[in-house]
């Protein structure tokens, strides 16, 4: 059974620090979205993991 979790990005200079951290943890991104305006954007990772 696949597990899925969310995760929010604030800054979009971590966006691959939080990627490659999540991977060396077994998890792999599955969707990547970024949402607001000006300095208000936050970034989502949804990762899975498992079948």
């Amino acid at each position: 059974m696949k597990e899925f979790i969310c995760v929010q990005v604030g800054n979009h200079g971590d966006v691959g620090k939080t990627i490659a951290e999540w991977q060396r943890k077994g998890w792999k991104l599955h969707t990547y979205q970024a949402t607001g305006r000006d300095i208000w954007i936050k970034h989502y990772l949804l990762f899975e993991k498992g079948n």
